[in-house]
């Protein structure tokens, strides 16, 4: 299995839109008043011929809900949901998994390039305002969806 590391913010909806986020209501409502995991579509589409493909949380949205409800957020994608990346730094948890997990197959979607390492090869930035709508963002992934789809292998990641 092939798996995408997804943060939230600046990926499925611009960042900014977070902002309009409260926990003043129940989180659905909340979410959606905020009009947020907007893009989601836009990942169901891209990854339609792979599925091969799972989606792994590392973004702090993680710590506000269990990873059920997570899924739930995560509409037409979340059939694809294997869970939540455990507590910790963003790349210390993504790392931790692969390694745990063995995965020789793997892209990171992120808006903070800041919280990797320097030549994480792995990772697809993504601009914190325009996400997955970002046709760049989508060349990157359809490129190594396509790439790695030859290679791709192995059984579902255990996490925790």
């Amino acid at each position: 299995m092939r798996i995408l590391f997804l943060e939230f913010d600046g990926v499925l909806h611009p960042a900014s839109a977070a902002a309009r986020f409260t926990m003043a209501r129940p989180l659905k409502r909340s979410i959606q008043d905020a009009w947020l995991f907007r893009w989601a579509w836009i990942l169901d589409e891209l990854l339609e011929s792979h599925p091969d493909v799972g989606i792994v949380t590392h973004s702090n949205w993680r710590y506000l809900a269990p990873d059920d409800e997570l899924q739930s957020f995560l509409g037409p994608v979340a059939r694809r949901f294997v869970g939540s990346a455990p507590r910790g730094e963003r790349w210390v948890s993504i790392a931790r998994v692969v390694r745990e997990s063995e995965l020789r197959e793997y892209r990171i979607l992120d808006p903070l390039p800041g919280a990797f390492p320097n030549g994480t090869e792995e990772l697809i930035v993504c601009d914190p305002e325009a996400g997955l709508k970002e046709l760049r963002v989508q060349g990157e992934l359809k490129e190594w969806l396509q790439a790695s789809a030859l290679h791709a292998g192995g059984g579902v990641p255990r996490l925790r």
